[in-house]
C-alpha cells in the first residue's frame, strides 16, 4: 500500500459521499492505530471516510490498515453502508503537513481531526456528534475526556465556539469535533510552519458569526502525553505567534501572561 493508494471500502468514483471524514496523520504507533481503529469498527454510525495520513512507517502499520480495510470492505459486501478507508504512506514533515495532504483527498461534508493515540470513547460517540450534522453548522464542538500518561483520569474538557474566547486561547477540543469541509476552501490550510498550534492559528482566521452547535457529550478518550502538553513553553510561544498574527502585539503579550497563570493553577490542581 502506498502513496494515495485507496481502501477497497468504497473506493469506486461513483462511491456516494460521506458525510465524515476522519483525518488521522501517524507515524510508527502500530499498537496504537490499532486501539483507535478498533474503536471506530465499534461505532453504531458508519457514514464515515478514514483517511490515514502515514509519515512512511515501518512498524507494520500498512498491514494492520489493510487487515482492517478488508474487514470494513466485508460489512459493506454484506450490506452495510459507508466505511471508506484511505492509506496514503510517504514522508512528511510532521502532523499539519499530513493533514493538509489529507485536505487535498477528502470529500465528506464534515471533516474529523483525530489522534492516532485517541479512541472513541463509546459506541455512540461518532453518531452523537455526527447526527448534529443535520444542523448544518459549520462547527460543531463537543468534549473529550484527558488521560495521563499512566492512565488516570484527569478532567472531561470542551467549550462551545466564541471568537473573542478564542483570542486568548484555545478553549474548543479540537480533537474529534467537526468542521465543514467548505471552511477549509474559504479561509485556506494549516500553516505548516508551526509545529503544535496550526490548528488554533487556522481557528483565528474564521469570522465570529459562525454557524455553530455544541454537545456536552464526550466523543475521545485522550492521553496527555504529547508534544502540546510536554513542551509547554513551545506551545505558549506559537500560540503568542498566532495570535500577534490575528490579534496585535498588545493584546497577544496579555494573552501569554494570562495563559502561563491559567497553566499554573492547573498545575496546583494537578490538572496539566
Amino acid at each position: 500500500m502506498n502513496e494515495s493508494q485507496l481502501g477497497s471500502c468504497g473506493s469506486g468514483s461513483n462511491a456516494a459521499v460521506p458525510s465524515v471524514s476522519i483525518l488521522v496523520a501517524c507515524w510508527n504507533c502500530a499498537p496504537l492505530l490499532a486501539r483507535l481503529l478498533d474503536s471506530l469498527a465499534s461505532q453504531g454510525w458508519s457514514d464515515w471516510e478514514l483517511l490515514l495520513l502515514d509519515n512512511a512507517s515501518n512498524d507494520g502499520s500498512a498491514e494492520l490498515v489493510a487487515s482492517f480495510d478488508a474487514a470494513m470492505a466485508a460489512m459493506v459486501a454484506r450490506g452495510g453502508p459507508g466505511r471508506r478507508v484511505i492509506w496514503s504512506s510517504q514522508p512528511d514533515s510532521g502532523i499539519y503537513d499530513a493533514w493538509n495532504r489529507g485536505l487535498q483527498m477528502a470529500r465528506g461534508d464534515y471533516l474529523s481531526f483525530v489522534g492516532a493515540d485517541d479512541t472513541f470513547a463509546g459506541p455512540g460517540s461518532l453518531a452523537a456528534i455526527a447526527g448534529l450534522g443535520a444542523t448544518e453548522a459549520d462547527l460543531i464542538t463537543a468534549r473529550n475526556a484527558y488521560h495521563s500518561g499512566d492512565g488516570r483520569f484527569l478532567r472531561h474538557w470542551g467549550h462551545g465556539w466564541g471568537w473573542r474566547r478564542m483570542r486568548e486561547s484555545m478553549n474548543i477540543a479540537h480533537p474529534g469535533m467537526l468542521v465543514r469541509r467548505q471552511l477549509f476552501e474559504r479561509w485556506g490550510q494549516f500553516d505548516a510552519s508551526f509545529r503544535i498550534c496550526a490548528d488554533y492559528e487556522w481557528f483565528l482566521r474564521l469570522p465570529p458569526n459562525l454557524r455553530t452547535v455544541h454537545t456536552s457529550d464526550v466523543i475521545l478518550n485522550i492521553e496527555q502525553a504529547g508534544v502540546s502538553h510536554s513542551r509547554i513553553g513551545l506551545v505558549y510561544a506559537e500560540t503568542f505567534r498566532a495570535q500577534r498574527r490575528h490579534v496585535g502585539a498588545p493584546l497577544s503579550a496579555a494573552f501569554w501572561a494570562l495563559n502561563w497563570a491559567k497553566y499554573g493553577r492547573r498545575r496546583l490542581l494537578g490538572l496539566a
